[in-house]
């Protein structure tokens, strides 16, 4: 094939995606390769009703003739004809069922995008939460099976009574209900068959899509934001561990100890490990209602954002003072019980943030309340997220218009996901993107948004989270100048000790508990130039 003599920039992005797929097509095994044509045919499926009613839809006078001819031949169509909302409706179905169609990995990602509000439209957003614990499942003959293979006797033998009906099914596997032979209620989570491969499979191509993603083609500006290639690796990661059923255990149990003095507002389900392993997990059987069913939370007796405030306030622990949190908060994981407090399920996929990442992010606290911009730089290199070879000043300028968008606005104005694109977007011609370790920190606290704002359009992470962060970072920020300190003066130990960061923490102490800015509205901030009180003399 001769390349085409046509050298626009469009054309030529075009002959530069055909060359390099096809390049990547020749490394892929053969079912790697028939699962790419099944997606792509799949995709297409999908895009063709919005082509058809493009096209169907551009039939003014000044269209060409064969656009004019298209249009009278797809005039009875069903996709040019229904409301905007009812197609969109239609589509966000046939959404869902794709995902389905192609099975964990495309479930599993439409789980994340159920919760991403930003990212699309509520109607398809509404559509994927049903993939959260409604998928199809797996035949009950085929989990008996699993459970005598793994278990090494048959359910009926391990179990007082078993229900054959699944309780739920998800991307990775599906949930009996059970009892034990002394009566306690249980559930039964089986992994489905041959997860392992499927996954294989997909992630082949996972990585092939990220690396042409990593070119930032130009017709695809908007995607330059993320590591890709990062956020892919992640993600396998995530899902590796999350197929071990024997890692879940003890993701629960440093969970479990983590919230030891929690036990008022948080509730962590039993396991018994006598009856679980790799690929069957055997917990207690939690009722309660979903944190975003805010009628059912209603007849309960609970305000539905206290509820939700209580999940965040647990993100926010595990966040900037554990540094491990569960990286799935869709609400099919977590369940508001009878008693009010929060009990969190599957703890398959888990985070980690280093305590260099976690300080990182305390001094990046300061660097804003202060409006300290070349601060921010700083921290924005030490996390990883500029990368060497930026023009410093053309960079500042850049950064104070993103600060410009938002003088004089309230928290109570700003959601976490805007913010985002706008960062995302005006740093577009900058080494500036999300590091795949931050990846699953910026989808949870997305998820959370996502969910606080389907119980009320008003809500906002950031106001939200203001005032229970203080206390955290407060936490984090004196039991690491402490351990300085000692290792200095009682170890002998070489490290520097950060002054500059002792006197954030004096100050962040003083503002919080002695001091607070009565004259401000919640949320709000000072004007620029203005200067903060420093604590009184010891």
């Amino acid at each position: 094939m001769s390349q085409p003599t046509d050298t626009s920039p469009e054309r030529e992005s075009l002959w530069s995606t055909v060359r390099f797929f096809w390049a990547a097509l020749r490394q892929l095994d053969w079912r790697a390769r028939r699962r790419l044509l099944r997606i792509l045919r799949l995709g297409l499926w999908l895009l063709l009703p919005y082509v058809i009613r493009s096209l169907a839809a551009d039939g003014g006078a000044s269209a060409v003739w064969w656009r004019r001819g298209l249009r009278r031949l797809l005039h009875r169509s069903t996709s040019a004809q229904v409301t905007e909302a009812a197609f969109h409706a239609g589509q966000a179905e046939r959404l869902c069922a794709a995902f389905i169609a192609l099975g964990p990995t495309f479930i599993k990602i439409g789980q994340m995008l159920s919760t991403r509000t930003d990212l699309l439209p509520l109607t398809y957003a509404q559509a994927l939460t049903v993939l959260q614990d409604e998928v199809p499942p797996f035949p009950t003959e085929v989990a008996w099976q699993r459970i005598t293979e793994e278990l090494g006797q048959p359910p009926q033998a391990l179990f007082r009574r078993i229900e054959p009906r699944p309780l739920a099914a998800a991307s990775l596997g599906q949930v009996h209900r059970a009892q034990l032979p002394d009566g306690t209620e249980v559930v039964v989570k089986i992994q489905r068959p041959n997860l392992a491969d499927i996954i294989r499979l997909d992630f082949q191509i996972l990585r092939v899509v990220a690396a042409y993603l990593e070119r930032r083609p130009t017709w695809l500006a908007g995607v330059k934001g993320a590591d890709w290639s990062g956020i892919v690796a992640e993600f396998e990661t995530m899902l590796g561990e999350e197929m071990d059923y024997e890692r879940e255990m003890e993701n629960a149990a440093q969970f479990r100890r983590n919230f030891a003095n929690w036990q008022q507002e948080v509730y962590l389900p039993r396991i018994y490990p006598e009856l679980s392993s790799r690929h069957v997990i055997t917990m207690e059987y939690i009722a309660g209602v979903k944190p975003t069913d805010a009628e059912r939370l209603r007849a309960a007796g609970f305000d539905p954002m206290q509820k939700m405030t209580l999940l965040v306030r647990t993100y926010l622990k595990q966040l900037l003072e554990d540094g491990f949190f569960h990286a799935d908060p869709h609400p099919g994981n977590l369940r508001i019980m009878a008693d009010g407090r929060l009990a969190f399920f599957d703890f398959g996929m888990v985070g980690r943030i280093t305590d260099e990442m976690r300080m990182g992010l305390l001094d990046a606290f300061f660097h804003i309340t202060d409006r300290d911009l070349m601060g921010l730089v700083g921290d924005a290199i030490a996390l990883g997220f500029l990368q060497p070879g930026y023009d410093p000043a053309a960079f500042q300028e850049a950064a104070q218009g993103i600060l410009a968008q938002y003088k004089g606005k309230k928290l109570s104005q700003l959601t976490f996901s805007e913010l985002n694109a706008t960062v995302s977007s005006t740093l577009y011609a900058y080494p500036f993107r999300i590091p795949g370790s931050f990846t699953f920190v910026v989808r949870a606290l997305m998820t959370l948004e996502g969910m606080g704002q389907s119980l009320d359009p008003n809500f906002h992470l950031f106001e939200v989270a203001r005032p229970h962060a203080k206390e955290f970072l407060l936490k984090r920020a004196t039991a690491h100048v402490r351990d300085q300190v000692l290792g200095k003066l009682l170890r002998g130990e070489e490290v520097r000790i950060g002054w500059e960061k002792i006197w954030n923490v004096a100050r962040l102490a003083y503002r919080t508990y002695f001091k607070p800015p009565p004259a401000l509205p919640s949320g709000a901030t000072l004007p620029p130039g203005s200067k903060t009180s420093p604590p009184p003399p010891a």
